[in-house]
Order: C-alpha cells, then structure tokens, then sequence
C-alpha cells in the first residue's frame, strides 16, 4: 500500500503530465490508492454500521423489556394493595409468581427486594438473606445499599455474624454517610456476639464521636455501657 501512495508523493512537472505513460502511471498510483482506502474506509464504515445498529436494537428491547415488566410491577402493586391481608406470606406467593415474568430487569431487582423485606418481616432470615443477595448482584445504586443492610442484618439474625460483618464493613466503607452509623451499630453488635469487646468498644465510641447528638450516638452509648 505504501509502494502505491509513493506516486502521489512526488511532484510531476507540466512537461511529465503530458506525457502519456508518466501521467497514466500517476492516475494509475492514485486510483490503486484511493481503492485500497476506500476498502478500508467502507470496511470500517460498515463496522461501525452494524454496531451502532446493534447497540440501538439492543437498547430498544431493553427499553421495550423495563417497560413491560415496570407495567407488570404496577399492576402487582396495585393488586396487593387492594388485598385485605396483614399476612407477609400472602403477599410473597403473589410476587413470587410473578419473578420470572420480571425476569432481570430494574423491576424485577424491585419486587425481589419487595420478597426479602416481607421474608424478614416474617423472621425467615434465609429467605430474606436470599432475596437480598440477589438484589445485591444485580443492582445499584440506592436499592443496592439497602439491599447490603438488609442482608446485613438477615446474616447477623441468622448467626453467621462474620458475614453480616463483611457487609456491616461494605456500607461503613463504601456507602453514603447516611449508612455509616448503622453500620458501625452493626459492627459494634457483631463484634460483642463473636466476644471481641475492644472492637465493639471501637466501633461505638466512632458512632459516639462522629454523629454527637443524634440518636445513633445515644444508642451506641447505651449498648457501649453494656459491655
């Protein structure tokens, strides 16, 4: 290709063009050249083509997919509130059978964190635990972090408390301010089960000095004098 962009290169005087075979070798160079580019350009061209189609048809059926499955999490929102039941379980068969339909999609990350807080309301913590793990991989954003607490607190209900520790340690280190309190209450709890009471300790004189006057603190000071 570079042997065949030299011609184009050199500079052809009056005399040289108007002579057949020299002008005939130049158009010559230019038209291999220009057809070993536009291949390439055309190639390129409809590379981009195909992907810039793709990433438009994939974002279309996505788009078509959240809409119909946040239509189907109305509906189940409308239909459990107009069920006179104080029973979680009535309400969890009701989404449950609708969790595939859902699929994975942002309203189906919704219904299956809607399942966990009605599996911990009933005390099932690995159900709870379950549900929120799942929201957890999938999501982000606000319904991650919650999901976080949520499976925090399962774990620690459940006695795996090194676990709930794991995830009491995500939402200090990884999660707006808002959180960090409760998960430090949270350290602080787990620490005392597992008997490591100078990290408890730790745990709640952080809360008692970074959040002074609020609640958090009161509490921490009240679990605090407990040890």
């Amino acid at each position: 290709m570079q042997s065949e962009a030299k011609p184009m290169s050199k500079r052809f005087s009056m005399k040289e063009l108007k002579s057949p075979d020299k002008f005939f070798k130049a158009m010559l160079g230019f038209i291999n050249y220009l057809r070993s580019n536009v291949k390439a350009y055309l190639t390129f061209s409809i590379v981009v083509v195909v992907i810039t189609l793709a990433y438009v048809l994939v974002n279309h059926i996505n788009d078509k997919r959240e809409q119909k499955a946040m239509a189907s999490l109305y509906i189940l929102d409308k239909q459990m509130k107009s069920m006179d039941s104080v029973e979680p379980g009535d309400y969890i068969k009701i989404i449950e059978a609708k969790l595939d339909e859902l699929g994975s999609t942002r309203a189906g990350s919704e219904a299956r964190y809607m399942v966990a807080e009605l599996y911990y309301k009933k005390l099932d913590w690995s159900n709870s635990a379950k549900y929120y793990e799942q929201v957890v991989n999938e999501a982000d954003g606000l319904l991650k972090d919650l999901s976080v607490m949520g499976l925090a607190y399962s774990l620690e209900n459940k006695g795996l408390l090194k676990e709930a520790l794991e995830r009491f340690e995500y939402l200090k280190d990884h999660t707006p301010d808002v959180y960090k309190a409760v998960a430090l209450l949270g350290i602080g709890r787990c620490y005392k089960k597992l008997g490591e009471k100078d990290k408890a300790l730790a745990a709640y004189e952080s809360v008692i000095v970074s959040y002074p006057d609020t609640d958090y603190a009161r509490m921490a000071s009240v679990l605090k004098a407990e040890i």
